[in-house]
């Protein structure tokens, strides 16, 4: 076996410490279920080691890669058939009506608990047949309510009549209740983000622009917005819009429309377009790989229209019904430890179906799951390595937004058993990256030096991934996925310092094998003095770490950092109302990274200038930016931007 070191950045990295921290959990042997070449013990305790290296400054973390979809509008969630139907204002329209999506009580009352972050509305399938305005055929009548489940046209492919989402007579859902939900998370001071995705197979340019301008009055800011749903699935087309060149011409005309109007109320709107992935997967049918790069190629064609592609990519294993965990083999538990991998050539793949200032990223649907069961202990542990992946490699990737499918419904999050709540596996990783991510600021170079999982004399993956986030100068907290059936000791370094009798607090889950339903929750444990800490086999672990002596290398992002920043990079003038300009003094080259305060990119680029003067545009709504200026040997500068 041989050690591999990885890192998300080009950067070198300075490494002449090692920590060794040593913790209560045991090593245990190796089960035969592992679908890997056995991992050699390092140590007398059977660890094996694993060191973490960050280097340089910890930098703003965006928010928008912590979506999860609420999918509380199209899932009949368990046990909830008695909740009660709400009106807009909180009164009861009437009573035991489950199903209701946004408009129950328990579906509010979990938003305001679990904070989101983005809602995206509406979402899946139910986006193609959602409709905002009352619609009636010719004669008058109605063909579907306003915000109903009521399918358009309906549906009809292949002379087959399809209704995927019908809701009650009568029974509005979603859009009345959303203005609510955003009130009280204003109020809790966790605003939430709209992503809004647009019926483009059942409304046209001018409804879809009633329906933005509609919201904008409402009070949401509604920037962002995808141009329907996975229009490379035929069942998700309908008779009126059924081939890509009807498809382009359609969203193309939404788009003009809403732009119009965007220019009108001095807004900035970004739009993206659905790709698929399949054309490049080997597993995939000749045919169907085929038919999937024609899609492509046809709604690519003209790439005026769109900013940024949508991407959906679940890695799933034998899910038919009636497949037990048990049922999984060798096979499928490889390709669930190993989803970072499979994810990662899957959207670099997609990347290249667009020019390259069209590419980035907005996964606003992704899962992993095996059997008929979906969460088991491989799949857990694929989608912490894949989440902690795709952060790490957000920059290179250029993923500007990533929203987990979903809470209740695939790959859920939440199950509720006799009306209570309660968390799965994946809900309990979700809390764990969002509880250390949300308004952090995380460090972008970091490398991990571990086993790696072999199989048949092949690399497949590393057997431990990891992220880590500044908590001042003195404390780091890391979150820790440990792919294999071996504990592991980690040595952490930080820029050759060697850090020893540290504080350390860890707390997670862990698994008792690939194929358990249930992980075991960790709760948290401290010990005080450490010089060494191990990760459990099987296991996503938060380990906080605290430093009594913080040597100067430590620098991190701080409030007092951004408001004093280094004299080099200067803003002027700042506030600014319209154009500024960026003085670099004595950077040959430099690159700009402009964020707002919930960590989202709305500017970047790469210059050579000495001063670079932005005008604004409408590129930048009144508020606060971060802007950060890294130059050519790497050091960060930081900025606080005053628009008002």
């Amino acid at each position: 076996m041989q050690k591999n070191n990885y890192s998300v950045t080009s950067k070198a990295v300075k490494i002449t410490s090692t920590i060794l921290l040593t913790f209560g959990f045991c090593a245990v042997q190796a089960q035969s279920s592992f679908p890997f070449s056995p991992i050699a013990a390092d140590n007398d305790d059977g660890t094996f080691n694993t060191t973490i290296n960050i280097n340089g400054n910890a930098s703003s973390f965006n928010n928008l890669l912590l979506g999860s979809n609420v999918d509380v509008n199209t899932t009949n969630l368990a046990g909830l058939n008695n909740a009660d139907l709400l009106r807009p204002n909180g009164t009861i329209l009437q009573r035991n009506r489950g199903f209701q999506g946004f408009n129950s009580q328990i579906a509010q009352d979990f938003i305001e608990d679990r904070d989101p972050v983005v809602i995206r509305f509406p979402q899946g399938v139910f986006a193609n047949s959602y409709n905002w305005e009352r619609i009636t055929d010719s004669n008058g009548n109605e063909i579907a309510a306003a915000d109903s489940r009521h399918i358009t046209d309906p549906f009809i492919v292949d002379g087959r009549t399809i209704s995927q989402h019908d809701s009650p007579s009568g029974v509005r859902v979603g859009y009345p209740s959303l203005r609510g939900i955003f009130d009280t998370a204003e109020r809790n001071n966790r605003p939430l983000d709209l992503l809004t995705v647009l019926n483009v197979v059942g409304n046209d340019g001018v409804s879809n622009g009633r329906r933005w301008e509609s919201m904008i009055n409402d009070g949401f800011d509604v920037r962002d917005m995808e141009l329907g749903n996975e229009f490379f699935f035929r069942s998700q087309r309908t008779g009126r819009i059924n081939t890509e060149s009807a498809w382009v011409d359609r969203a193309s005309r939404i788009v003009t429309n809403i732009r119009g109007r965007a220019r009108r109320l001095n807004r900035s709107v970004r739009f993206a377009i659905p790709i698929t992935y399949r054309a490049s997967d080997p597993t995939e049918p000749q045919a169907r790989r085929e038919s999937d790069q024609r899609f492509n190629d046809a709604i690519t064609a003209d790439e005026s229209f769109f900013d940024a592609i949508v991407v959906h990519r679940y890695i799933r294993e034998q899910r038919e019904d009636g497949i037990v965990p048990g049922d999984l083999t060798p096979t499928n538990l490889r390709r669930l430890l190993t989803a970072s991998r499979i994810m990662d050539q899957s959207l670099s793949y997609c990347r290249t179906q667009v020019s390259e200032n069209k590419n980035s990223i907005w996964l606003t649907e992704w899962g992993v799951g095996g059997s008929e069961e979906e969460g088991v202990g491989a799949s857990f542990l694929g989608t912490a390595d894949t989440y902690t992946h795709l952060i790490r490699n957000r920059d290179r990737l250029e993923l500007e937004r990533i929203n987990w499918f979903s809470t209740f419904g695939s790959n859920a999050q939440y199950r509720f058993e006799n009306g209570v709540r309660r968390s799965t596996g994946y809900g309990r990783i979700y809390e764990i990256l969002r509880s250390v991510l949300r308004d952090s600021n995380i460090y972008d170079d970091i490398v991990v030096t571990t086993e790696d999982l072999v199989s048949g004399g092949r690399n497949m993956s590393r057997a431990v991934n990891a992220i880590a986030v500044s908590r001042g100068s003195n404390r780091i907290t890391y979150v820790v996925t440990n792919l294999a059936n071996r504990a592991t000791r980690l040595q952490l370094r930080r820029d050759g310092d060697i850090r020893t009798g540290f504080d350390v607090r860890l707390s997670g889950i862990s698994m008792s094998n690939l194929i358990t339903l249930n992980p075991t929750i960790r709760e948290a444990v401290t010990r005080r003095n450490q010089n060494s800490v191990t990760i459990p086999r099987f296991s996503v672990m938060r380990v906080e770490v605290t430093f009594d002596n913080p040597v100067a290398k430590f620098a991190e992002i701080t409030k007092e950092t951004i408001d004093s920043p280094e004299k080099s990079v200067v803003l002027h003038p700042n506030p600014t109302s319209s154009a500024f300009n960026i003085a670099l003094n004595g950077l040959e080259t430099a690159n700009i990274v402009i964020s707002d305060m919930l960590g989202k990119v709305v500017y970047k680029t790469q210059t050579n200038e000495t001063n670079l003067k932005l005008d604004n545009s409408n590129l930048f709504k009144t508020g606060v930016y971060i802007v950060r200026v890294i130059d050519g040997n790497n050091k960060t500068y930081f900025n606080k931007l005053i628009v008002n």
